[in-house]
């Protein structure tokens, strides 16, 4: 199964250069590009995507966040990936309030936008890893700090895959990183989710950011 995937910003250079790299991935299907916001909404409204590519600088007298909230209200099966150069944690919180699904900046690499739009095909989160804790903090709601002391249910290494997992590390991305299998990594995830009773990748993340695992 493919990712229908609408690719917008309003450089048509590239636009255009970003295609031809997300066309090389098997399982991303580019079902158009556009420069503004009208173009967005008239393309989904023709053309249903499971993920939007979206710069947060779109002509059409729409702000980013108001382009992506009248996208998620039009079609609120469309995830959103924001691709952008802000690196403001004020840009962060409000996409993230928002509801988009990835916050990727612009001098990342290719991969990394990859494994974001795969992410939020799935609906989970993803945040550029060079933005380290604060875009962390922008992907949940502010709330109590139950999780303390169940950090010790955790043993050293699950502990370590926790904290790369916050990060938005893929199972491969950890298990190089940390010298194991993706299996290995993926029996530390289920058995991380298992102890803690956390449901979800973002439940995950404020357990990570309550112990101090990320900053």
């Amino acid at each position: 199964m493919t990712i229908r995937t609408l690719i917008a910003d309003d450089h048509l250079v590239f636009r255009s250069g970003l295609r031809a790299l997300l066309q090389r991935e098997a399982d991303i299907e580019i079902v158009g590009d556009a420069g503004s916001a009208d173009e967005v909404l008239a393309q989904l409204e023709r053309t249903p995507a499971d993920v939007l590519v979206l710069d947060l600088s779109m002509p059409g007298g729409l702000s980013g966040s108001q382009l992506a909230e009248s996208v998620l209200r039009r079609h609120p099966r469309t995830r959103i990936v924001v691709l952008t150069m802000h690196e403001d944690p004020y840009y962060l919180k409000e996409m993230f309030r928002v509801g988009v699904h990835g916050y990727v900046l612009k001098r990342s690499g290719a991969e990394d936008v990859v494994r974001a739009i795969r992410a939020a095909s799935k609906s989970e989160f993803h945040v550029d890893a060079s933005l380290g804790g604060s875009a962390m903090s922008a992907m949940v709601a502010p709330a109590a700090r139950p999780s303390q002391g169940r950090l010790g249910l955790l043993t050293p290494r699950e502990r370590e895959v926790c904290r790369l997992l916050a990060l938005g590390f893929t199972n491969a991305d950890a298990g190089k990183k940390l010298f194991i299998s993706e299996r290995t990594i993926e029996s530390h995830r289920t058995s991380i989710m298992a102890k803690l009773n956390l449901k979800n990748r973002a439940e995950l993340v404020r357990f990570a950011l309550d112990n101090d695992l990320v900053r």
